[in-house]
Parts: structure tokens; C-alpha cells; sequence
């Protein structure tokens, strides 16, 4: 079962992070997952700047 271990708002949105994806991981396991989400990310990052500069 999942344990919330942050809850905040953005504007309407309410956000609740739950700790039942990484709890029972070693710490290579988390740093995968971290690598694997920044890659995924990078490139909308980095089509927002390019949008940005015109």
C-alpha cells in the first residue's frame, strides 16, 4: 500500500507523491530510475527552451 510522502498543490492541481515505487529498491535501483527519468524529461525541457527563444 502506498504512503504519501509529500502533498502540495499547483494552482487547481492537487499532487500527492507516493513512496511505493522506490521504497523496497537499493540504491543503484533509484539511481536507474532517476537516470531513466531525466532522459525522459531532457528533451521536453529542451523543446520548451527552443519554443522560448522563437
Amino acid at each position: 500500500m502506498s504512503e504519501f510522502v509529500e502533498e502540495f498543490k499547483i494552482g487547481n492541481t492537487n499532487v500527492k507523491i507516493a513512496d511505493d515505487y522506490c521504497r523496497d529498491k537499493t540504491p543503484e535501483d533509484v539511481n536507474a530510475i532517476l537516470k531513466r527519468i531525466g532522459a525522459n524529461a531532457l528533451p521536453h525541457f529542451a523543446m520548451n527552451k527552443q519554443d522560448k527563444a522563437g
